[in-house]
Formats: structure tokens, sequence, C-alpha cells
């Protein structure tokens, strides 16, 4: 076995035919691998509701993803890429954000591409061409507003490449609910849960009917969600902090399913990252508000998440790293090749898995 301390134990090749530019419609026929040990299945997704029994305890992020992306317009005529990194719903005019630019001058006002009367300035912290630094909305309107007509949703950038590779719109009118789960209502984002894009209301309405608790937190999924691992030992990587809030619905349910023996089902890392962290604070769910960094990685024992559905990550990521430590390194590497192997579409508009916790994890 690779030494599991470093990111190139997590790599693998996918043909780029695999990434996965547009969901699958209906949303819960995308397919379903299921992955036990070393003994997988393959399904669609709808079928999760056979592998559910009554008194299991599904939870997800009920985020909402913000229309954190808009182009502005220099004097000059260049087109800048803006994306707020910050909770746009928060009463203030200045934002952190990344901008793809070069060369502008300190104070110098844009507009907004597809509305000059939105202005706007920025104000650069860093060298490179792709720059932590500040946006200024000048004005009134609040901004979520100005951003919700202006702004797009921040679609990752591996779909963006691919699609303009394929000579397609870099962004459709469809992603704006496409690039959402359907229980979104909360919070600010600028990536989606990707494994709740799957779920559909008729789904959800099935699940409960058989006795199945449905739940919700919220995590705002930041920036760092697309920062890649840069060093080659795990230990060295500087995890990204992020927000999340629980109540005490979710943390009663949680509480009752473990005491009659039932799973705790997380949708989702982001949901895995919120319930661990509860797990290494206070051994169990304790509503409140909290922000975490934790990195979940093999030799991890996880106390409260007893199964997981995720999507096909990014090799080398730290979602690569988080699900290899849940499932088993083997087993996951075996399930990825298998995957490919079969044709399943990966990443955010890809296909999903189910994952048991490995014997000894728990």
């Amino acid at each position: 076995m690779p030494d599991l301390n470093l990111r190139s134990a997590y790599e693998f090749d996918l043909p780029e035919s695999q990434i996965a530019t547009h969901p699958h419609e209906p949303r819960d026929e995308a397919r379903l691998l299921s992955v036990r040990g070393m003994h997988r299945e393959h399904h669609i997704f709808k079928d999760i509701l056979d592998m559910l029994v009554p008194g299991d305890c599904i939870v997800v992020n009920d985020v909402t993803v913000r229309k954190a992306r808009f182009f502005a317009k220099r004097h000059t005529g260049g087109i800048v890429e803006v994306m707020i990194t910050d909770d746009i719903t928060a009463p203030r005019r200045r934002f952190s954000c990344l901008y793809r630019a070069s060369h502008l001058a300190p104070g110098e006002i844009l507009c907004a591409v597809n509305d000059e009367k939105v202005q706007i300035t920025l104000s650069r912290e860093g060298s490179d061409r792709t720059a932590l630094c500040n946006v200024e909305f000048l004005g009134d309107e609040p901004v979520v507003e100005i951003l919700d007509r202006i702004g797009q949703l921040p679609l990752p950038p591996y779909i963006v490449k691919k699609r303009k590779r394929q000579g397609e719109a870099e962004y459709e009118s469809e992603d704006t609910e496409q690039y959402q789960t359907v229980y979104a209502r909360s919070g600010s984002a600028v990536a989606a849960p990707t494994a709740g894009l799957h779920f559909t209301d008729e789904l959800i309405e099935k699940i409960r009917q058989k006795g199945v608790r449905f739940e919700r937190l919220t995590l705002d999924v930041g920036a760092g969600t697309f920062r890649p691992v840069q060093t080659e030992n795990l230990n060295d990587h500087i995890m990204h902090t992020e927000h999340y809030r629980v109540s005490q619905s979710l943390a009663e349910a949680i509480e009752t399913a473990h005491a009659e023996n039932k799973r705790v089902i997380a949708v989702g890392t982001t949901v895995v990252r919120s319930l661990e962290d509860q797990y290494d604070r206070f051994g169990k769910v304790v509503p409140g508000e909290y922000d975490t960094n934790i990195f979940l990685k093999p030799g991890r024992k996880f106390g409260i998440v007893d199964a997981m559905i995720t999507n096909f990550h990014l090799p080398g990521s730290t979602l690569m790293v988080l699900v290899s430590a849940f499932a088993g390194y083997d087993n996951i590497m075996a399930a990825y090749r298998d995957a490919i192997a079969n044709g399943y579409m990966f990443y955010s508009y890809g296909d999903a898995m189910f994952l048991e916790a490995e014997p000894g994890t728990r």
C-alpha cells in the first residue's frame, strides 16, 4: 500500500469524456455505485430508497448557492471576471473576492457588463493575475439584489473549461436551477453540495413515507473547496475554514437514530465534515454555529456518520482523502477504477456513490 500521507496516493487518470458538463435528467436517474468494503453494486440513484430502513436519518446541507460570479468592464473596454468569496447576504458593501485582470489602477471604477448602472472598485492584495482582493459596490442597492440580477452561479472550473473546449456556452440559463439542490433554502455558498443534486422532491417524499428522517444542517461552502492540495505531504496542507449551523431538530434526530441502532447517512462531504467536527468537539451533536477546518484522513475514527452519499471527486483532492478515510483506501481506489471502466460520469454534475463506513472506522 502507498503512503497515505502523500497526495500522490490519491491520484488517478480520468478520461475527459467522463467529466460531466450537464446533470442527468431527471436528477434521480443518475447512476449510483454502492460500495461496502470490496463489494460493489450498480444502481440508479432513486434505488437509494431500497437501501434505507425506517428509522435511518439522512442529513443534507441545505445551503443556497448564490450568484457570486459576474463580469465588469473597465474604461478601456477590458473585461474583468469577479467571484465573491464571502457571504453576499451580509449587510455590507465590501467583500473578499477573486478576480482575473491585470494592471488595475488603484481606485479604478468599473461597471457591470450587463448593467452599467452597477459600479464597483477593486483593490488587489496579491501580485498574480488571479489574486485575492476586495470588491466594493458603489451606491445604495442591496448587494444580494444586484447579484441576483447581474450574477451567475459560480460553476466549477472544470465544467467551464470543458464546455469551452467543446464550443459550448460557459454558462447556461438552466444552470441557475440545475446547480442548486431542490431543498436549498439558507446560507450562502460559492459551490453546490453536489451529492444532493440527485434528489428530487418526489424521491424525498418517498423517503419520508418509508419512515426515514430527512434532516438539514447548513454549511456555507467557500472558495477553498476549489483549492487543490499543493503539498505532497498532506500534513503540510492548510485546510480552508467553513461556517456551519446545527439545529435542535437535527441533534435530536441523530441522537434518536443512534439510540435505535439506525444509521446516520450524510449527503455529501460538507455534512460529514460538520458532523465529525461536532464529534471532535462534544462527542455528539450540539445545536449552535461553528467554524471548522477539519481534515479527515485515513486512520480517523468516525463518531457520528455511518454511511454517506457522495459524488466522484477530483484526483489528489482533500475529498478523495476523506472518502478513503471513511470507506477504506483500497475499497475507494477499486471503486473508482470500476466506475471509470463502466463509464460513470464524474464531478459536480456527475454520478453518485453510496458508501458504507469501513469496519473499524466507527
